[in-house]
């Protein structure tokens, strides 16, 4: 997505994740990821990465992806050969992409938003209930890196 000299809030919300993730994935995973149109419905078990952002912006963002696609990203990101499902350090990689991407995120954000602080990851395999209803606006987006699908919410 191309930003235009007055971007929407949703377009301008939009390109920034849409940059970051693309940012992570190519420096970090040596991989090309492409945001999708529509939602995706992750429903076979999710792991949740979620990052809080205090200060000047108050809310959180939120990574979810199936195990599969999970223990494929921390192959990717961990160089190993191979990862169980439930290995630990799958939440340990999804809980990293997590805090590169909300740090990518926030790094495109002007001053005295920019300031704002975020939180350590943390990772569940609990599903997005728990979190969600907590905060009055979220944006989602779904991406796709090589055929495996995950989702990013920012609720502020």
């Amino acid at each position: 997505m191309l930003a235009t000299e007055n971007p929407t809030p949703h377009a301008e919300m939009a390109n920034r994740l849409d940059t970051a993730v693309s940012e992570v994935f190519e420096m970090m995973l040596e991989r090309s990821c492409d945001p999708m149109d529509g939602d995706v419905n992750i429903i076979d078990g999710r792991i949740v990465a979620r990052i809080q952002f205090t200060g000047a912006v108050s809310g959180e963002c939120i990574l979810y992806a199936s195990p599969a696609t999970a223990a494929v990203t921390a192959e990717a990101l961990l160089g190993t050969a191979s990862s169980e499902p439930a290995d630990p350090m799958v939440d340990d990689a999804i809980g990293e992409l997590c805090n590169m991407i909300a740090g990518g995120w926030k790094s495109k954000l002007e001053h005295p938003q920019a300031g704002c602080l975020i939180s350590v990851p943390a990772v569940t395999r609990e599903g997005l209930g728990a979190l969600e209803g907590k905060f009055g606006t979220k944006f989602s987006r779904t991406y796709s890196f090589q055929g495996n699908v995950f989702g990013i919410v920012l609720a502020f």
